[in-house]
This record gives structure tokens, C-alpha cells and sequence, in this order.
């Protein structure tokens, strides 16, 4: 049945890219293997699948299956772990066999171990079977191409204009790391990136550890509809029937609106894992972002003995996860406090400086810096907030965006924009 349905899905969805990234290959399937070899060299002499009719046409003992739901990661794990079964089978009954008579122990043991590895290593999803850059011009003109017509859906933008002009937006797969000082407004940074995405009909999934859920859900209120915060929170807001009717928007069933999904310390009972948000993404096929604010309030393992280690280990894990499911992440980490103290200035008139932390200033561990494609420092005090380019693949390190902050009342924006509020 797995053969058909994902056959069935690469010829709906016109992509084998999907299941060849996974190394799903001819071996793997057991009756529908040519069917298979088919649509791939179609893809490679065409620049696309073939349609239905052309391969149920093709090769009549073909079931196509209508709507088939299921990712094509679960596809290609069902179709590789029943494939492993197959060969392994095959290899016992047959290839072991005949090595067992005509080698000595030893030289079997040795055998029996690298074959098993061999089998391992082929019908693993982990492995990645890479792209043959001599070869693919047509797959990379079909996607610049697409580029062109879908550029929209690539980039989310930014709630800040002068960001956009310079960058584009936040490009889908890559890694953002946005550091700021303790009790500067981070998260609330976080939150209006979120909301913006979400209002751009980019779904969001916001994991906030650190946060009740009613506190984070009315963060994003505050910010989305500019209701007072401390008031929300307490349930005395002077324009009660404006929030009401605003609330009316969000009775929609899920079907009809993009999602934003919270997570917060009620749902994390165990903590925040690797292996948690990977399953959410899976559950969650139509999220584009991934906000993890509070990157040290993460369960870290592995990586070796110690915490720095298990936190680097932690950022590598998840580079691979924001582009495996081509998801923007955005991860929030504090600088420590000993930097702020380092950059700390005041005015002529005896103010602070507003002054964000370089790149440099990281807490703990390096890897969140060099694993990020872009990073974003922040400072803000008395209402008057900067946001640093710290790193990027754009033209823009260095720029500053000048904003206007009051996070009470839901207002993070550049000045001449913040004016009417």
C-alpha cells in the first residue's frame, strides 16, 4: 500500500525531489520499483512528473491513490523500514547462506557486520543521497523559475520596513538568532515577528517555556490588537466591548484560518527537546516559523560532558531542522549581563545609551552565532529601542532599525510610523 501512496503523492504534488532527498530508490519498493525509475527519469528528460493518466497508461498493475495526506518523510520512513525488513530477509535466506560456506568465521563475522551496516545505511531516512550539481541544470532553472513566481512564498516579511528594504525578509529554511540583555523586550520582539508572520498568512509555532499560556496569548493580543496588556491581563480594560468584538475574528474553525500554535510551560512538562518540536512539525505541516524563545530554557543532551557542549549540540540539531522542514526558526538568547555592563554609557544628559550587543556577546555557547544565517541584537530603554544586523548573507551587517517601543500598549515600530498611536 506505501508504494502506491507515494507514488500516488509525487505525481499529485509533481515532486520527487521530496522522496529522492530521503534516498528512496528502486530497490526500496518491492512490486513498484520500475513504475518508480519511470517517473524519475520522466522528471529528468521533461523537467516534470508525468501526469496519471501517463503512468497508470503505462503500467496497468499501478493503483493510484486520490488525496493521500501523509507527509513524505512518514512515506519514505514506511517505505525504508519495510524495505530493511525485505533485504534483510533476503540476505539471511540467500547472500548468508552461500558466505557461510565458502568463508572461514571470522571472515563471515566480518561479513555478516559490514553488510548489516550496508543495509542499515540504505534504507535509512538520515542519510541524504545529495545533489549531483554536474547534472541538474534543469532542476536548477525549473527552481529560479519558481523562484520568480513564487518569491512571496519564500520570504516572510518583516514588521519593519527598513528590514524588508535590506533583506528581503526572513527566508524559509534558515536559522535567526535574536540576542538582547535581560528585561530589554525580547520576547516581545519575538512575538511581533510571530504576529507578523501569522498576519502574512505564514502559520507560526510558538514555543515560550518561560511564559503561562495566559500571558503569552495576551502578549500577542496586546501586539496584534493593541489592547493594554497590564489591563488585558487583569480584566479591566476601559474598551472591554472593542476586544470582545475583535475576539469574534478568532471563532473561525481551523480549516479556515492560519495557525498559530502556543506552547508553554503547561505543555512542556518534560521541557523543550529536539525530538518535541520535530514532532510538532510533523503534526503541523503548514507552520512556516518556529519561535523558540528562551534557546538556555531548552532540555539539552548530548554533545558530550558538558552543558556548553550539549548546548551546542542543541543549535546543530536544529539548523538541520529548520531546513529539513523548510521553516523559518527563530531562536532567543540572552546576552549576559556582564556584557550590558561592558557597553554600558550614559548620555550628556546622564541617560543610558541604547546600545545593542555585537555579535560577540554571546551567553554559553559560540555554535548559536556561527549556526545562525542571520542575527539580530537588541536593545531598548525609556521607550527608545535599536535592532542590530549583527550577521546576514544580505548587505545589511550593521544596519540599525530605529524603533519606538512601548510594550504595554502593543507599539513596536519605526518612528515615523508609531506616530498616530
Amino acid at each position: 500500500m506505501v508504494e502506491e501512496q507515494i507514488i500516488s503523492k509525487i505525481l499529485d504534488n509533481n515532486d520527487v525531489h521530496s522522496v529522492l532527498k530521503y534516498n528512496v530508490n528502486k530497490e526500496d519498493f518491492q512490486r513498484h520499483g520500475e513504475v518508480f525509475d519511470y517517473i524519475v527519469d520522466y522528471r529528468k528528460k521533461y523537467g516534470a512528473c508525468p501526469d496519471v493518466e501517463t503512468v497508470v497508461s503505462e503500467f496497468q498493475n499501478f493503483d493510484y491513490q486520490e488525496a493521500v495526506h501523509e507527509p513524505f518523510k512518514g512515506l519514505a520512513s514506511r517505505i525504508k523500514k519495510q524495505s530493511a525488513k525485505r533485504q534483510s530477509f533476503e540476505m539471511l535466506q540467500m547472500e548468508a547462506k552461500q558466505k557461510y560456506k565458502s568463508l572461514e568465521g571470522d571472515e563471515f563475522i566480518t561479513w555478516l557486520g559490514e553488510r548489516t551496516k550496508q543495509i542499515e545505511r540504505e534504507t535509512s531516512t538520515d542519510f541524504s543521497a545529495g545533489t549531483n550539481f554536474a547534472v541538474n541544470g534543469k532542476e536548477r532553472k525549473q527552481r529560479y523559475e519558481e523562484a520568480k513566481e513564487t518569491r512571496t512564498q519564500r520570504y516572510i516579511p518583516f514588521p519593519y520596513n527598513a528590514l524588508n528594504d535590506k533583506m528581503a525578509g526572513m527566508e524559509l529554511g534558515d536559522y535567526i538568532l535574536l540576542m538582547a540583555y535581560t528585561n530589554r523586550g525580547k520576547s516581545w520582539i519575538a512575538t511581533d515577528l510571530g504576529r507578523q508572520s501569522w498576519r502574512s498568512g505564514f502559520g507560526v509555532l510558538h514555543y515560550s517555556p518561560e511564559l503561562s499560556k495566559a500571558q503569552q496569548e495576551s502578549r500577542i493580543d496586546t501586539i496584534d490588537g493593541k489592547f493594554n496588556n497590564s489591563d488585558l491581563r487583569r480584566g479591566q480594560l476601559e474598551n472591554e466591548q472593542d476586544y470582545y468584538d475583535y475576539l469574534e475574528q478568532f471563532d473561525l474553525s481551523e480549516e479556515e484560518q492560519t495557525p498559530y500554535i502556543v506552547k508553554t510551560m503547561e505543555d512542556l512538562p518534560k521541557g523543550l527537546t529536539i525530538d518535541a518540536i520535530e514532532a510538532d512539525l510533523e503534526m503541523n505541516p503548514n507552520v512556516s516559523m518556529v519561535i523558540i524563545d528562551g534557546f538556555n530554557l531548552m532540555a539539552h543532551s548530548g554533545g558530550g560532558k558538558s552543558n556548553r557542549d550539549a548546548m551546542s549540540n542543541t543549535s546543530r540539531q536544529l539548523r538541520q531542522l529548520f531546513g529539513k522542514y523548510g521553516v523559518v526558526g527563530l531562536v532567543v538568547h540572552q546576552t549576559p549581563t556582564s556584557a550590558e555592563k561592558e557597553n554600558k554609557e550614559d548620555d550628556d544628559e546622564g541617560e543610558r545609551v541604547v546600545r545593542p550587543p555585537s555579535v560577540d556577546q554571546y551567553s554559553e555557547t559560540i555554535a548559536v552565532v556561527q549556526d545562525a544565517a542571520t542575527v539580530l541584537t537588541f536593545d531598548q530603554h525609556d521607550g527608545i529601542g535599536k535592532l542590530l544586523v549583527a550577521k546576514c548573507r544580505e548587505p545589511a551587517v550593521g544596519e540599525v532599525v530605529d524603533l519606538h517601543c512601548d510594550f504595554n500598549r502593543g507599539i513596536i515600530g519605526e518612528p515615523d510610523l508609531t506616530a498616530r498611536f
